[in-house]
């Protein structure tokens, strides 16, 4: 199992936020939560998070660029895609990307967690992973 960790959650509509940062903070895990892109790397900046979840549309930004600028700014931290349209191209471009993953709306919260847990234990293994070639 994995433990509690800092997740930053996006999403444009208040409502699906408030939901996706209750069923996390239920989890056990810290949530900071914004509808802002630009408001997000800010706070990825002054601390980073172990996770991002966001919606894939966002306000002011696209998704591609949203997804770019999560990528090359904050290259270590993996990024749950959360999207009604789970085959549309921006996911299909990003699907390859072992950082990103896909969560179709909607969804259970225990399907939530779960898959969060499943991101973060990857992570783990990955950082495990670099350690012990570093040896």
């Amino acid at each position: 199992m994995v433990s509690m960790a800092d997740i930053v959650v996006i999403d444009s509509e208040e409502t699906v936020r408030s939901i996706v940062s209750r069923i996390l903070t239920n989890a056990g895990h810290q949530v900071r939560a914004t509808g802002n892109f630009q408001e997000a790397v800010a706070m990825l900046r002054d601390s980073s998070a172990d996770i991002v979840v966001t919606n894939v549309f966002l306000q002011g930004i696209s998704g591609r660029e949203a997804m770019a600028a999560l990528k090359s700014q904050f290259s270590q931290v993996p990024v749950l895609m959360v999207s009604g349209l789970p085959d549309d191209e921006i996911i299909r471009e990003w699907r390859d990307d072992d950082r990103f993953d896909v969560f179709p709306k909607p969804f259970r919260s225990n399907m939530l967690v779960e898959k969060v847990s499943e991101m973060l234990a990857g992570q783990v293994t990955q950082r495990r992973a670099g350690m012990a070639s570093t040896d």
